[in-house]
């Protein structure tokens, strides 16, 4: 009878020692112990005897802290350069800043230049659009030092109309 109990003493021990559990504190500390949890602590129970699952693909047949560290570089370069390659496709994205056109280069155009000379005094503008009339509109945005849009119009390549109008 002694032996019948003490073998299914040590059958329970050794079956619970085989268990590790794992719980987190109202503090948010994550804990594994072979022991049972705290009263009233929500438990995971983990089998020490579990097997290792397949290794990942990037770690496969790679055992050394040498080999895992110069994985760990590769993937730190593809990240860097997938990074790099993002924020060049931003840049490439975004619109130009405006240039506007200051007051000494609108003070030199006037009524009847050709659109040649309008882009050698003015040059490109921030935003262009013509039509099929071949009425072409320049626009120049303002700009934190020159607050004015100045739209000209160009009617069978000669400057017709120029407005500069002051707008927030």
């Amino acid at each position: 009878m002694r032996t019948a109990l003490l073998t299914a003493v040590l059958l329970s021990a050794t079956s619970a020692s085989a268990q590790i559990y794992r719980w987190v504190d109202e503090k948010g500390t994550v804990h594994y112990s072979n022991s049972s949890p705290p009263q009233g602590a929500k438990a995971t129970v983990f089998d020490r005897e579990a097997k290792a699952g397949p290794p990942s693909p990037e770690s496969a047949e790679c055992y050394t802290v040498r080999c895992q560290g110069e994985r760990l570089e590769q993937r730190l370069a593809r990240q860097q350069e997938l990074d790099a390659r993002l924020a060049a496709e931003r840049a490439a994205a975004t619109p130009p800043r405006p240039r506007g056109l200051d007051f000494r280069r609108y003070i030199s155009l006037s009524r009847g230049m050709s659109e040649g000379e309008l882009l050698t005094v003015a040059g490109s503008p921030d935003v262009l659009f013509s039509d099929d009339y071949g009425i072409r509109h320049y626009t120049y945005l303002p700009t934190t030092v020159d607050p004015f849009t100045t739209t000209i119009l160009v009617i069978g390549g000669r400057i017709s109309q120029i407005e500069r109008v002051r707008k927030f």
